[in-house]
């Protein structure tokens, strides 16, 4: 399946079985990772991101540089969405999980493995060379999908970002907070953003499942060269007798020799968005000591799908089931935000005016809180 280098083979008459179809992401660069200088013409944006990053770049340098956060993004490199939005949009194929509900533990974490592995492409799809507004301490957000899936979240740290959010579908739930920690490389260059938020996941026939470890996102390209997103490290989550882990190393040689052989060349191999999923059955005996078995390996690209020998678990051409905004919303939600409702109206200026007088706001809200504690 990947990359449409599966070997067809022979059956029994000697004709060729259908060879599965190509899916990869319209974006994926060609050395692997997310293109997020695809399409669109972006150098106004880069210029501007460059400008940002070369002013911050002497303190980066002599590592007299505090946070990202700390530095106002101006409107120019910004969307119109909020931190919280990019919560959501990375739940985008939580759908998968109504397919499982009343599966066997390890049919069901095959299904999260896939995921978990689903949402990661899907903001920097959205967002490509620009980024979220700065997040709101106390703001909202509320959404829902045509199946009646319903999103809910806050924002509750600026710096660095914490968001907790609570999804409840039509068979489970899923409740967690998501924390990023941006670093900046010295060479200004490249960045990344260390996840250590916890997730939990609850069927309605009672199994719970714990994500404990988030891999760690990687942009490259922010001042020159094509900007690439990309992941590495692990994702790991733990379930009623079954735990995954999910290993993500696009520049490992290590992982050549086992991905070699899913392609017809080394070339093709040195394609590096390469996702394998090892299931392991989870005993714990009477004396509380505890045995993990490897029972299955899947094998993919968070730019492609998911497979688990010849099932095909997820594909990344799937339909997305999009969020929206319910008719009822608290006067909290980010949607409600003045800088977001002029960038939609196209009066930037306005915008870019908005922004600087909520983040000093947020500024004053912050310092307060922390008189208060």
């Amino acid at each position: 399946m990947w990359f449409g280098f599966k070997k067809q083979n022979d059956n029994q008459n000697g004709q060729q079985v259908q060879q599965f179809p190509v899916h990869r992401h319209k974006a994926a660069h060609q050395q692997g990772g997310l293109n997020l200088s695809f399409g669109e013409d972006n150098s106004e944006t880069q210029k501007v991101a460059a400008s940002l990053f070369k002013q911050i770049s002497g303190k980066i340098m002599t590592g007299n540089f505090g946070s990202l956060m700390q530095i106002s993004k101006p409107i120019a490199i910004s969307l119109d969405m909020s931190f919280l939005h990019g919560v959501a949009i990375g739940h985008s194929f939580s759908n998968l999980l109504e397919r499982c509900s009343h599966l066997s533990p390890i049919e069901q974490i095959k299904y999260i493995s896939a995921y978990q592995i689903s949402g990661l492409h899907c903001n920097g799809e959205i967002t490509k060379m620009k980024s979220p507004l700065d997040p709101l301490i106390g703001e909202t957000l509320q959404l829902v999908k045509e199946d009646g899936t319903q999103f809910f979240g806050e924002q509750t740290s600026f710096d660095p970002p914490i968001s907790y959010y609570y999804i409840l579908g039509n068979n489970y739930k899923i409740y967690g907070d998501d924390r990023l920690e941006i670093q900046i490389h010295k060479t200004v260059n490249s960045l990344t953003g260390v996840q250590s938020g916890r997730q939990t996941i609850v069927f309605n026939n009672g199994a719970v499942y714990k994500c404990i470890q988030r891999p760690t996102m990687e942009i490259t390209g922010l001042m020159m060269g094509d900007r690439i997103l990309n992941w590495q490290g692990k994702m790991i989550v733990e379930g009623p007798g079954v735990k995954s882990v999910i290993s993500f190393n696009y520049n490992a040689e290590g992982m050549m020799s086992k991905i070699t052989s899913f392609f017809k060349s080394q070339e093709q191999a040195k394609i590096f968005d390469i996702v394998e999923v090892d299931i392991f059955e989870v005993k714990i005996d009477e004396n509380g000591n505890k045995t993990e078995t490897l029972i299955q390996q899947g094998i993919g690209s968070w730019l492609e799908g998911l497979l688990f020998g010849e099932e095909n678990v997820w594909q990344i051409d799937e339909e997305k089931k999009k969020w929206i905004s319910p008719q009822e919303i608290l006067e909290s939600d980010t949607t409600k935000r003045n800088d977001l409702i002029l960038m939609r109206n196209q009066k930037m200026e306005d915008a870019q005016k908005a922004k600087l007088q909520l983040e000093e706001q947020n500024f004053k809200d912050i310092d307060n809180r922390r008189k208060k504690q």
